[in-house]
């Protein structure tokens, strides 16, 4: 694959030079040796790329279709190049970081203030995304930071986590629930209740850690019922059709009309919650957030 890029950057700038004798001494190679590069490229591409003419060379018509789309490849090519090295030699000049805005204040706003001050000439790019979409969106390149309370897809070969916050549960009920006056509850409390959660696609693992809180500290299988489509829908449910909500304490923040939020006093039913980035990863900026996030914890 080298060659073959050595041989398309040689063969444009013949194309450039209209010359091979101009092209090698633009290249600083002998001109047998650019010679020799053409040949080769021909040979792999099963057809003649340049004749000469009595000024020098002119492409043939597979030379020109070449040059047309080989231009544009290799000079994205270069550029994606140049953006790799900034983001291992730590010169990223932008951050984008997958967050849920209910959690924005409590944890990413101060932290995001101190990397400004360390770094002011990062950009920041936030994205609000379910916790699913920031992991497809982090093993896709998308998104450099993810924040995550499930992190058993992430294979640790690929990735990097840490743990920001440890965060109490609360829970959601409809304003006229007999449990809606209570200033505390245990989830043993919500044995017979029917609990949303939002979709396996948006929040992985939410099913299989509110069967576990339920177990652990209620002593119950709860019924569960599918809310896709995020939090105003899941509090939607809760006001219109009874169901209670089992959420992070961060949630708190989040108001909606005939909904009550009380705190669950079961200490340990607890919620940890992840920043997740790949491995390969280690520009200065992001480093830096997480550690300010971290110190947080």
């Amino acid at each position: 694959m080298d060659a073959v890029l050595l041989q398309l950057r040689s063969f444009l700038t013949v194309i450039e030079e209209g010359s091979l004798h101009r092209a090698a001494a633009r290249l600083s190679i002998s001109q047998s040796a650019l010679s020799r590069q053409m040949q080769a490229l021909e040979h792999e591409l099963g057809g003649p790329l340049l004749e000469r003419s009595s000024t020098g060379v002119l492409p043939t018509a597979g030379g020109r279709a070449l040059a047309k789309r080989m231009g544009g490849f290799l000079a994205h090519y270069d550029q994606n190049l140049q953006a790799v090295r900034r983001i291992i030699r730590g010169g990223a000049g932008e951050l984008r970081i997958g967050y849920l805005a209910s959690a924005f204040h409590e944890y990413l706003e101060p932290a995001l203030k101190k990397l400004r001050s360390l770094h002011p000439e990062t950009k920041v790019k936030l994205l609000d995304l379910f916790p699913g979409e920031q992991i497809t969106a982090l093993r896709q390149g998308e998104i450099d930071l993810a924040f995550i309370e499930d992190i058993g897809s992430l294979p640790r070969r690929d990735f990097q986590t840490k743990k920001i916050a440890v965060i109490k549960s609360l829970a959601s009920l409809a304003e006229d629930h007999p449990l809606a006056s209570r200033k505390r509850l245990k989830i043993a409390d919500l044995k017979n209740e029917t609990f949303m959660v939002g979709s396996e696609s948006e929040v992985p693992g939410i099913r299989s850690r509110l069967i576990r809180l339920c177990r652990i500290y209620g002593n119950f299988r709860p019924k569960i019922v599918e809310v896709p489509g995020g939090i105003s829908e899941g509090f939607s449910a809760v006001a219109n059709d009874g169901v209670v909500g089992i959420f992070p304490a961060f949630f708190r923040h989040m108001k909606r009309p005939g909904v009550v939020i009380v705190p669950i006093s079961d200490a340990e039913a607890t919620w940890n919650i992840f920043v997740a980035w790949q491995k390969n990863h280690t520009a200065e900026p992001l480093l830096a957030l997480v550690a300010s996030l971290a110190s947080a914890e």
